[in-house]
């Protein structure tokens, strides 16, 4: 459905609006807030970073009903994933929305107790989804994020980030059977109408998608039999869609996770905390 706003209604998103970008290894979205809602939100491939003019002609285009005429932005806060293109994305946004763009790692720090057992090992987007469960869910949590790789984080009672698990996601693991293999095909990812595979496509799929459910639930349960019983999951990252409806641990869905994170963290600078 397309925006549509009055003169007077644009005015007052404009002088009032946050922006927030998550740079994957796959892909970047980016999401205009007003206070905590997300008006406008689209997504690019990460490789598109590299190429400047082409990025920010697609960035403008697309929010092309948000550029500020002066500087009114309240702030652009960035999570990446690929520290090689930091200032690529700085360099790109810094002109289009008069403002310093802000990398958290780099600018600022996620304000969570980081409890790894080598804190700059862990990667800013897990930290970033730990503070934002907090807030949004309270202490004791398992956050599922369903991207390139798929992370189980786990956040304790005593609201600190502990660790968790890496695996690889949906896309690595359909690149690998058929990079890998001289005989299996790359299959599109979709629901798979049975569980049992008829033909070498559906059994991928199949595979793929009950594989991957299977083992969100089996590492759910573990953690919650023993560290985490009682704890709550969050479930966020482009992949959660097609796998909730194959398991039956996937719950609180968020799909602006990382965006979300990165906007209550400019409210706790904001606030001086």
């Amino acid at each position: 459905m397309p925006l549509i706003f009055d003169i007077v209604d644009l005015c007052h998103i404009i002088n009032d609006m946050f922006i927030a970008v998550d740079i994957g290894n796959t892909n970047v979205t980016i999401g205009v807030f007003k206070d905590f809602n997300v008006l406008r939100s689209f997504k690019f491939e990460t490789g598109l970073l590299k190429t400047s003019k082409k990025c920010a002609a697609l960035i403008k285009d697309k929010l092309s009903l948000f550029l500020p005429p002066k500087e009114d932005v309240e702030g652009v806060y960035a999570c990446s994933v690929v520290p090689s293109l930091n200032n690529n994305i700085r360099s790109i946004l810094k002109p289009i929305f008069k403002s310093k763009v802000n990398v958290v790692g780099e600018d600022i720090n996620a304000p969570v107790m980081n409890r790894y057992r080598i804190p700059s090992q862990v990667g800013q987007d897990r930290l970033i989804n730990a503070y934002a469960g907090l807030k949004l869910y309270g202490a004791g949590l398992i956050i599922v994020d369903f991207g390139t790789a798929i992370t189980f984080d786990v956040v304790s009672k005593k609201s600190e980030y502990l660790g968790g698990l890496i695996v690889p996601g949906l896309k690595l693991m359909q690149e690998c059977l058929n990079k890998k293999t001289a005989l299996l095909p790359y299959v599109e990812l979709s629901r798979p109408m049975e569980i049992i595979g008829r033909d070498t496509v559906s059994s991928i799929r199949s595979g793929l998608v009950y594989g991957v459910a299977s083992l969100c639930d089996g590492v759910i349960e573990r953690l919650m039999n023993k560290e985490c019983k009682g704890y709550k999951v969050i479930s966020t990252g482009g992949d959660v869609e097609l796998i909730k409806p194959y398991s039956s641990r996937i719950s609180n869905i968020e799909n602006f996770l990382i965006l979300k994170g990165l906007r209550l963290i400019h409210n706790s600078q904001s606030r001086g905390r």
